[in-house]
């Protein structure tokens, strides 16, 4: 029996949804019952955690039947859910898919050593407490950020030979060291060392790897793992959320434009990654364009600095806007001529790709790929839009005139060509079968692994 089975206490206040499972069409060997598919991943909601349950979704309408293996609710304060304990495993039904959950550390600051507590803690209970669901399963779908997510596929695929197939989302342990943690020292070289041969195993054990961007594909193929083992799935946006509406009606008058302003929108975390900082530079270089205006949507550690820079340089063009809900973006980001991405020019960046950039493609929105690598040949691949290079103030200030100079029926074509890009590459209906065909087939070779293992 799984621990799915169980009959553990689901927690008051936790969501659910019908236990009725739909039938599908991503039949086993036999063709008998539809395939079982047990996504791994540290976060799942209530946790701000869009694209985990997307996924399962997405599982159910491919034909597999989804459960999920996750942990006890805390992202993204370091604080259990009301309802959870933390020291507690429990299942619960979410739209359908049964959620295993086990215990962990709760923490999300910026202490190391919290964090590090926080992802051992649960890669050690879902090894240990929610072995026997990922045994019963046909294939694991791990979500593998953290990395450390992936030792209980690990796991299973030692004891019962159970395939996983690994969604590289973020690149470790490079992106643990760009974001400030243990920057230097031997701890540092300690914790590189040890994670980066830890990853390198869960790439090879893996039966298959998708990655999220072309240049990441790259990477992981230079780090030794077979280029036919490595397939490129793009992150679909929230496409009932994401697509063309009408624009944020009044936006503009509360803001003192007129509809004649050319508006240059960024929506998101206004952090250290983004180099907004960058941007008002360039605002600044366009004082002589009076019409030509930015809002900066969203908050973020870099928030108070960004304000303290609009202030020291007198720029009446720039304009801060509070965060809004996810279905409110579509309208706000349609009040905007062109809506800007923008990342530092560091190497983990040019194999970045922004859940922002799906978003506006998504929407039909011309956008501006102020950032390296990926962003940027997107948006030229895409005819959707214009690119200008990271870090460059002058030339950023540059692109921006062009754009404001281009006619606004010819920025509507952009953002019409950006979203029929989406659609053919970037959208769910084209990516959802090849990451359906990739389980439908790890979960065969799976089943005659463990058969050939029978006496």
């Amino acid at each position: 029996m799984s621990d799915l089975d169980h009959g553990d206490q689901v927690p008051a206040g936790a969501a659910s949804g019908a236990a009725r499972r739909p039938e599908g069409a991503a039949f086993g060997v036999n063709g008998d019952r539809p395939d079982r598919v047990t996504l791994v991943s540290q976060w799942f909601p209530p946790e701000p955690a869009a694209l985990a349950q997307r996924l399962t979704t997405t599982l159910r309408h491919q034909g597999f039947v989804a459960d999920v293996l996750t942990g006890v609710p805390n992202y993204p304060r370091g604080v259990v859910y009301e309802g959870y304990s933390a020291r507690r495993r429990s299942v619960e039904v979410q739209d359908g898919a049964r959620v295993l959950r086990t215990p962990l550390y709760p923490s999300h600051d910026r202490s190391a050593i919290g964090r590090a507590v926080n992802y051992t803690s649960w890669a050690a209970s879902s090894s240990l407490l929610g072995a026997s669901a990922l045994r019963d399963t046909d294939v694991a779908l791990v979500y593998s950020s953290p990395v450390t997510a992936t030792a209980a596929a690990m796991m299973a695929k030692l004891r019962w030979r159970t395939p996983y197939v690994t969604m590289v989302i973020d690149l470790w342990p490079d992106n643990v060291f760009a974001t400030g943690f243990l920057t230097e020292g031997p701890t540092r070289r300690i914790a590189e060392a040890v994670l980066g041969r830890f990853t390198d195993r869960t790439y090879r054990w893996a039966d298959h790897v998708t990655v999220p961007t072309p240049g990441l594909r790259d990477i992981v193929i230079d780090r030794g793992v077979p280029a036919e083992k490595v397939s490129l799935v793009y992150i679909w946006a929230d496409e009932k959320i994401m697509q063309p509406t009408e624009p944020e009606p009044g936006l503009r008058r509360r803001l003192g434009l007129t509809d004649d302003d050319f508006l240059l929108m960024y929506g998101g975390n206004l952090g250290a990654a983004q180099r907004l900082d960058v941007v008002v530079d360039a605002m600044a270089r366009l004082r002589d364009t009076p019409d030509v205006h930015l809002v900066l949507v969203g908050d973020g550690v870099e928030k108070d600095r960004l304000i303290a820079q609009v202030t020291r340089d007198r720029l009446g063009n720039v304009h801060f806007l509070d965060s809004v809900p996810p279905e409110r973006m579509p309208a706000r980001m349609a009040v905007a001529d062109l809506n800007l991405i923008s990342l530092a020019d560091e190497p983990l960046f040019r194999i970045t790709l922004p859940s922002k950039t799906q978003s506006i493609l998504a929407c039909g929105q011309p956008m501006l790929a102020c950032a390296p690598g990926d962003v940027a040949r997107i948006a030229r691949d895409a005819e959707a839009g214009f690119a200008a290079p990271p870090g460059d103030a002058e030339a950023l200030a540059a692109v921006i005139r062009s754009a404001r100079d281009t006619p606004r029926d010819r920025l509507r074509d952009m953002g019409r060509a950006g979203r029929q890009y989406y659609l053919t590459h970037m959208s769910e209906a084209s990516n959802a079968p090849v990451l359906a065909d990739l389980l439908a087939t790890a979960a065969r070779r799976g089943r005659i692994a463990r058969a050939r293992r029978r006496p």
